[in-house]
C-alpha cells in the first residue's frame, strides 16, 4: 500500500462541441438496457454496465490507496494495473512539478478496461464520452415475436439494405422510446442492450445494438467507431474473413474495425482493443499535426526519421507518429502510411513491436485504407531489418518511380523505430502523351507538394489552412486567422478565476490534462493523463463567436468531406 503520494489532478470541463468529422469534444453515450416481455433474463446488472461505460473499481488489480485531501480533492483509488512511469514534468498546463497544481477539485480515476477510458486514450484525450449514463432494466409490454411481427410489418424497414436488420432496428426504436417514456433523459448516441440474440448492428437512426454473447469491449468500441463515419478495415489479402465480407474486409489485425480478426486482449470486461490504424486516427483528427509527416514535401525524398509508437500516449514519445508518402500525383489523399505499434495498453495483444503499413485510395467519394501484407500475405508487419519496396509507374524516360521502406533498427525502451525511406515519386513525370486535360493540370502537378499547407484526410480546400491553436486543431480556416487566433487572445484563465469583464472563455477545444501522483521526493508516476480542460483563452465576445462559427463551419472547408472505408454518407 503506497500512502506518501500527492495528488495533482485539473478540473474537468467538457463543454466542447462534437462535430462530426474530426471527431473532438466530450460526447456523452445513453445505455438503454432491454428485456422482451417474454424473458426476464439479465445478462449482466445495471451496476456492472455503468462500470463498464465508465468506472468502478478493477476486479483483481492491485490497488493504490491514497489517503488525505490533497489540494482539496477527494480521497481516491487507483487501479494498480495502469500506472505508467512518466518524467518529472506534469502536463503542459504546468511548467515544473513545483508550482501549484490547481484549486481543490473532484476527480475519478478510471480504470483502464472502461469504454470511457478506451475512447480516452485511443484519441489522446481529444475524443471523451464523460457523463455517460445507463439506465436500469427495462421490460418492454412486447414478446420477441410481437416486435418481429411489428419490424415485419413496418415498411421504412423493407428495403435490400434494411431488412436484414429491422427487427434489430425496431427493438432499439421501442426500446428507446420506452425508456424515455419511463423518465430516462437519453443522449443523442445510444447503445441498445437486449437479452436475446446473438448479433452487433449499427444504424444512424437508433445506435448501437448488443446481444448477450457479444457484451464484450471490443465489439461495443467497434460499433460506436461507425458513429463516427468509419467503416471496416481491409488488407490486401483476397480472403473472406466472414461469409458476408467483402474480400480483404475485416483483415487488418492492428485495427478495432477488424474486430474479432484482430489483436484482442484479455481485460475485465471480456476482450478489449486494439487501438486503431493510423489511418483512421487521422481520419478522426487524433493526431496532432506536428507529428505527421507528409514525406517529399520538404523537397527530402531519401533520409533516415524515427518513428513513435501509436500505442503509446503521445505525450511520452518524441518521434513522428505517422508517415504518408504519396503515390498518385492526381490525387494527393492517395498515398501510403507508415506506422509503429508496440504491445502496450490498447494494443497490448501485439506479439511484438511492428512497423505497419496501409495504402490510402480513393474509390468514389470515399477513402479506403487496406493493411499492406508481405511475403505474398505471410507477414502484416515489418520487423527489425527487414524492408518493403513498392514499384510506381514508369517516368517519361523510362525508368521506374518506387518506394521503398526498411526497419534499420528499434528502440524497445523508447518505444520507436528508425525508417529508411526513398521515393521517386514525382507528380510532374508519367508515362503517356500529354493532353489538353493533362495542361489543364499542369499546374496542380508542378505544385504538388507547394500545394499541401494541410494534408491527409482533413486537408483543408486550396485557400484554407488548419487554424491550429494546438496541434489537434484541424478546424480549417483563411490563411490570416492563424496569427489573428493567437493575437486576439487578452489572457489565459490558467487559475479557474474567470476572464476579466468583457471577456469570455474562447472555448475553441477541450485540451488535455494530467493526474500525477508525485511521491514527496518528487519522484512521479502518471496515473491518467485523461483528463480534460475547456480552452480557457480569454478572447472578446466578438473573437468567441468567430472562433464558434469557425467551428460550425469547418466540414465545408475540407478538400473530402466524406465516409471514410465505406461507401455510406456522412452525418448520423
Amino acid at each position: 500500500m503506497i500512502a506518501d503520494f500527492l495528488v495533482f489532478v485539473v478540473l474537468l470541463q467538457l463543454t466542447a462541441p462534437v462535430l462530426a468529422i474530426p471527431r473532438r469534444g466530450n460526447e456523452p453515450w445513453s445505455l438503454i438496457l432491454c428485456k422482451f416481455r417474454d424473458s426476464d433474463h439479465e445478462p449482466r446488472t445495471a451496476e456492472w454496465f455503468a462500470e463498464w461505460i465508465s468506472g468502478g473499481n478493477n476486479p483483481g488489480e492491485e490497488e493504490f490507496h491514497l489517503h488525505g485531501n490533497f489540494l482539496g480533492a477527494k480521497n481516491v483509488v487507483a487501479a494498480g494495473g495502469f500506472v505508467v512511469e512518466a518524467a518529472l514534468r506534469c502536463c503542459s498546463m504546468w511548467q515544473e512539478l513545483e508550482m501549484t497544481a490547481c484549486l481543490g477539485c473532484e476527480y475519478q480515476v478510471l480504470s483502464p478496461d472502461t469504454i470511457e477510458s478506451y475512447f480516452s486514450s485511443v484519441s489522446n484525450a481529444v475524443y471523451t464520452i464523460k457523463g455517460s449514463n445507463v439506465t436500469k432494466w427495462l421490460r418492454l409490454p412486447w414478446s420477441r415475436r410481437e416486435v418481429l411481427r411489428m419490424a415485419i410489418m413496418d415498411p421504412r424497414l423493407q428495403s435490400e439494405r434494411e431488412r436484414p436488420f429491422a427487427m434489430f432496428d425496431k427493438a432499439k426504436q421501442l426500446c428507446i422510446s420506452f425508456a424515455e417514456q419511463n423518465g430516462f433523459v437519453l443522449h443523442k448516441q445510444k447503445i441498445t442492450i437486449i437479452n436475446t440474440e446473438n448479433t452487433a448492428v449499427y444504424g444512424k437512426e437508433t445506435g448501437v445494438l448488443l446481444t448477450p454473447k457479444l457484451i464484450f469491449s471490443s465489439v461495443l468500441t467497434h460499433e460506436m467507431i461507425h458513429s463516427m463515419n468509419v467503416g471496416h478495415s481491409y488488407s490486401d489479402r483476397k480472403v473472406r474473413i466472414f461469409p458476408y465480407s467483402a474480400p480483404g474486409e475485416y483483415d487488418d489485425k492492428y485495427d478495432l474495425m477488424s474486430t474479432a480478426n484482430a489483436h484482442m486482449r484479455p481485460s475485465t470486461y471480456g476482450l478489449g482493443g486494439p487501438g486503431l490504424n493510423g489511418p483512421h486516427l487521422d481520419y478522426l483528427g487524433w493526431l496532432p499535426q506536428n507529428r505527421v509527416v507528409y514525406f517529399g514535401r520538404d523537397g527530402r525524398t531519401n533520409y533516415t526519421l524515427r518513428v513513435s509508437s501509436l500505442s503509446v500516449p503521445h505525450r511520452l514519445t518524441i518521434g513522428w507518429l505517422l508517415v504518408m508518402i504519396p503515390y498518385d500525383r492526381d490525387d494527393p489523399g492517395n498515398v501510403y502510411t507508415v506506422e509503429y505499434r508496440t504491445p502496450v495498453g490498447n494494443d497490448a495483444a501485439i506479439k511484438h513491436g511492428a512497423v505497419v503499413i496501409h495504402k490510402v485510395h480513393r474509390i468514389g467519394v470515399s477513402y479506403y485504407s487496406s493493411l499492406i501484407t508481405h511475403e505474398r500475405g505471410e507477414f502484416n508487419e515489418l520487423t527489425a531489418g527487414t524492408e518493403w519496396l513498392k514499384f510506381l509507374d514508369i517516368s517519361i524516360d523510362g525508368s521506374f518511380q518506387y518506394i521503398r521502406v526498411k526497419v534499420e533498427r528499434v528502440h524497445g525502451k523508447s518505444h520507436s523505430a528508425d525508417l529508411k525511406i526513398v521515393t521517386t515519386f514525382r507528380p510532374v513525370q508519367g508515362n503517356r502523351s500529354v493532353t489538353q486535360w493533362d495542361v489543364d493540370r499542369q499546374f496542380l502537378r508542378a505544385s504538388f507538394f507547394e500545394l499541401r499547407k494541410t494534408f491527409g484526410q482533413n486537408e483543408c480546400k486550396n485557400g484554407r489552412v488548419w487554424r491550429a491553436i494546438d496541434a489537434y486543431d484541424y478546424v480549417c480556416v483563411e490563411p490570416h486567422r492563424v496569427d489573428e487566433a493567437l493575437d486576439n487572445i487578452v489572457s489565459v484563465d490558467d487559475g479557474e478565476s474567470g476572464c476579466d469583464v468583457d471577456y469570455v472563455h474562447r472555448n475553441a477545444f477541450q485540451v488535455k490534462s494530467a493526474l500525477m501522483l508525485c511521491t514527496a521526493r518528487r519522484k512521479c508516476v502518471l496515473v491518467s493523463e485523461w483528463c480534460v480542460q475547456g480552452d480557457k483563452a480569454c478572447v472578446s465576445e466578438d473573437e468567441w463567436a468567430v472562433v464558434q462559427k469557425e467551428n460550425a463551419e469547418s466540414h465545408l472547408n475540407l478538400r473530402n468531406y466524406a465516409f471514410f472505408n465505406g461507401a455510406d454518407t456522412v452525418g448520423t
